[in-house]
């Protein structure tokens, strides 16, 4: 365990971050000219898409070349080839790199600016175009290598074999093969590959969120947002825990990363549980169990609620409206979890002496609250998502400079470094959209979606629950190695059809992938969430992402209720039981696994409330009444007699 942990903690990422994102290197420390520069160019890059968000797109392929060219610049100047050890070799950058990056801006002007006659060829390359094709799809590779680590590039290489060596290859993966001109042109010269529909979901909405993200911090309102929970919460039996579930939600679901959430609200909220007795591993945890829901809770859901939309052509608000309550229901087993344990150890809050004045907190950010508000009513009115994030950076501006909260003004300086941190962050997705562009376009172009779906439903035997099983153990192998929005893509291009083929609507097939791969930050052997708790926490990485997962039971939870009842595409009328009786079974099982109710449970008593809880959340009239009268019963028991649990060896092995 000690050796693991000493491996695991060379690849918690920096806090130092800009992105705060699963980084596979160091961002380079630049100063002086080169500094400047990149701010030039990171400012421009993030008003052209706020502009494009409020007076519409120049062209389509502008929209998608622009973004890829835009990140590729910015990664081949702030990213080195590898990471340096010194830290003088990280403050400059050296030719080939600016050779590289001026590359990246050559291939996407060519591809905006020659479009039209490309389209006018029928798509038939020049001889430079193959060039320009091969150097665009070998720097889109490099691109992820660089931000993320070799896993994805890795499958974007296999990817590109499997293009060309398909009459080789044995049976299920077998197809006809493809040319060098079929696959350039499908890559660089088309709507497709590096240019395809990824792109144009990232550059016209994901990125204009995260920007967002940049200005709340900017703004003074991250700090609001975790200052307001802290006083109002703080004191309360085990205050600090419940702080950081309050913080993370509002905070992860609009930053779009969950290591990004527990690197920020984490180095508040952890030291305040270790200090109010939680242990290391358990803070962490925490943190890091209640930053991955920040990813399930609307309005924005990291990248998800964009992308499920524009798979399933289903209007945004649509996923977001019918997200709320699942993630409702999942913040409300990790307080259960949380609340038990503080229960358990006696843990109390901080004194008030120590905390910040509400009524002060409340009086001085209030506004900040405006801004989501916003957000939230002109999705809801049917505006376009880059619309409402649009006015809500305007809002977000407003705020900070009218109402200054703690006395911190924004002006033109916290203004042009929230576009430059905004642009910056963005590079954790934008550094991924060409090399998903390859691995989607090679898996449309040879059919291998049709036969993966086909393989899914034949191993599965026509068992959704079977489906399911396997759906989460691709995304938890995808994500050992891949950012939660590039499994989450993976796994619904190749698995969401045999969802659907199996019964389920193709909304709540989207929303079971999107929920399960969120379970790769938590879920060790690679939980870079629950890594980066540790890392603030000092515990040990392993045990913390253990305890993580323990946390995060909701993110298996809830995609099962979704499947098997009208949680999501029935009426209300049907949804309200499920939703009832799930809560009084998340109650039950939560209760079960963290071995207390009223009291400390006995063995029989945890095991009465594990099935009881079970039952609740199953279908059926039936056997949500067993559950209830099992839960009932042990609550009765454990009413009746109170002292049963202290000290009986029955205890011990509970608490065991």
């Amino acid at each position: 365990m000690k050796f693991w942990d000493k491996v695991v903690r060379r690849s918690v990422p920096d806090a130092n971050s800009p992105d705060g994102d699963e980084s596979a290197g160091r961002v380079r420390d630049l100063g002086g000219l080169t500094a400047k520069i990149v701010t030039v160019i990171a400012v421009v890059y993030s008003g052209y898409y706020l502009w494009t968000a409020q007076f519409g797109i120049v062209s389509p392929q502008a929209h998608r070349g622009f973004y890829w060219g835009f990140a590729g610049l910015l990664v081949f100047l702030l990213y080195p080839v590898r990471k340096r050890r010194k830290a003088e070799a990280n403050q400059r950058v050296p030719i080939w790199d600016i050779a590289l990056a001026l590359t990246v801006v050559g291939l996407a002007a060519y591809y905006v600016f020659q479009y039209p006659e490309i389209v006018a060829r029928g798509g038939t390359l020049t001889d430079m175009e193959y060039v320009l094709g091969i150097l665009a799809v070998v720097l889109s590779l490099e691109m992820t290598r660089r931000v993320l680590g070799t896993v994805l590039p890795g499958l974007g290489v296999l990817a590109i074999v499997y293009t060309f060596f398909g009459p080789s290859m044995p049976g299920f993966f077998a197809h006809a093969g493809y040319d060098a001109e079929r696959f350039l042109t499908t890559m660089y010269t088309s709507f497709n590959g590096l240019f395809g529909p990824v792109a144009d979901i990232f550059a016209t909405y994901v990125f204009i969120f995260i920007i967002f993200g940049a200005f709340l911090q900017k703004s003074g309102a991250g700090q609001f947002f975790v200052d307001l929970p802290l006083a109002l919460a703080g004191t309360r039996r085990g205050g600090p825990a419940k702080v950081a579930i309050a913080v993370s939600a509002l905070m992860g679901s609009v930053n779009g990363s969950v290591v990004a959430n527990v690197m920020t609200t984490g180095s508040v909220t952890i030291p305040l549980m270790r200090r109010v007795g939680y242990t290391r591993e358990f803070a962490g945890g925490v943190e890091a169990a209640a930053s991955v829901g920040g990813q399930v809770l609307p309005p924005v859901m990291g990248a998800g609620a964009f992308l499920i939309a524009e798979f399933t052509q289903t209007s945004y608000s649509t996923i977001m409206l019918v997200s709320i309550v699942p993630a409702l229901m999942y913040f409300f087993a990790v307080y259960l979890l949380v609340d038990f344990e503080s229960v358990k150890r006696d843990l109390r809050g901080v004194p008030r002496s120590e905390l910040p004045d509400w009524r002060k907190v409340l009086k001085q950010g209030w506004y900040f609250v405006l801004p989501l508000v916003l957000l939230f009513v002109l999705v809801v009115m049917r505006f376009s998502p880059a619309f409402a994030g649009f006015w809500a950076v305007v809002a977000v501006v407003v705020i900070g400079v009218a109402f200054p909260y703690n006395g911190s003004r924004m002006g033109i300086r916290s203004i042009v470094q929230a576009m430059r941190n905004g642009a910056v962050a963005s590079l954790a997705v934008g550094a991924i959209v060409g090399t998903i562009g390859i691995v989607i376009g090679v898996v449309n172009l040879t059919g291998l979606g049709l036969r993966f779906s086909d393989l899914v439903v034949q191993m599965s035997g026509g068992s959704l629950l079977l489906a399911l099983v396997l759906t989460a153990l691709a995304s938890w192998f995808l994500g050992a190695g891949l950012t939660v929005t590039s499994s989450y893509i993976m796994v619904a291009v190749l698995v969401a059809p045999a969802l659907t083929d199996l019964g389920l609507s193709l909304v709540v097939a989207h929303l079971v992938i999107f929920w399960v791969s969120q379970d790769a930050n938590v879920t060790p052997p690679i939980a870079l969430g629950a890594f980066a708790g540790a890392s603030i926490s000092g515990g040990s990485p392993m045990r913390t992402a253990w305890q993580a997962w323990l946390l995060a039971r909701g993110l298996y939870i809830v995609p099962f209720l979704m499947a098997y009842t009208p949680l999501i595409d029935g009426p209300w009328t049907a949804a309200a039981p499920v939703v009832i009786t799930a809560m009084v079974g998340i109650y039950g099982l939560t209760a079960g696994f963290a071995g207390h109710m009223r009291r400390k449970t006995t063995v029989p008593e945890r095991l009465l409330l594990l099935v009881g809880g079970g039952l609740l959340i199953a279908p059926g009239m039936l056997s949500n009444g067993i559950g209830l009268a099992i839960l009932v019963a042990v609550y009765v028991l454990q009413r009746a007699f109170p002292e049963a649990g202290k000290g009986s060896p029955a205890a011990i092995a509970s608490e065991a």
